[in-house]
């Protein structure tokens, strides 16, 4: 099967996992989680959170009993747990390492913490660690980045072996133009 097509394969969707996460962080703050917790912070009703929990139940997530508290499984808290840490990995390389500004590293490591596998996960951390180290080649690779060209500007149009004969970064930064603002 083609990539493109097993994204909507994913255990969970991005909303699942906020759940997941908000359940998580309810009982390490409250020792509970019950479903007007959920919905307040979420920000969302009560019965959409019954019905969300009804989903995660189905996929054995959570347990829940009307009225009760809401419990994550094994694999629930699992999910959970790697969730939260894939999303602070991927905004400390994107802050970082890459210098992106904190508020889009922030809300990109929100949209793609669910998706990205463990297996990169634990790479993109690696790679931060080693980078933010005192190695001398992470200083000198910290350095040749800082002064690398930020565009194909600095050669002939088709001399770049990543981008070929149009530049990848002027296109991205021509959409980033068109794209809407961020709030």
């Amino acid at each position: 099967m083609e990539i493109w097509k097993r994204y909507s394969e994913k255990e969970v969707s991005h909303s699942m996992a906020h759940y997941l996460q908000t359940v998580a962080a309810l009982k390490a703050e409250k020792g509970h989680a019950r479903v007007g917790d959920i919905a307040e912070h979420l920000g969302v009703s009560k019965s959409g959170v019954t019905s969300m929990l009804r989903s995660l139940e189905k996929r054995g997530l959570v347990r829940h009993e009307r009225y009760g508290c809401v419990e994550l499984t094994e694999e629930g808290s699992g999910f959970a747990s790697r969730t939260a840490s894939s999303r602070r990995v991927l905004s400390m390389f994107l802050t970082e390492i890459l210098g992106v500004d904190e508020d889009v590293a922030t809300e990109d490591a929100c949209m793609i913490e669910h998706l990205v596998s463990p297996e990169v996960s634990v790479e993109l951390l690696r790679l931060t660690t080693f980078m933010r180290s005192r190695h001398p080649a992470a200083a000198r690779f910290r350095e040749a980045y800082r002064n690398s060209p930020p565009s194909c500007k600095e050669h002939e149009p088709g001399e770049c072996d990543l981008c070929g004969a149009t530049c990848l970064r002027d296109e991205l930064t021509t959409a980033i133009g068109r794209a809407p603002q961020r709030a």
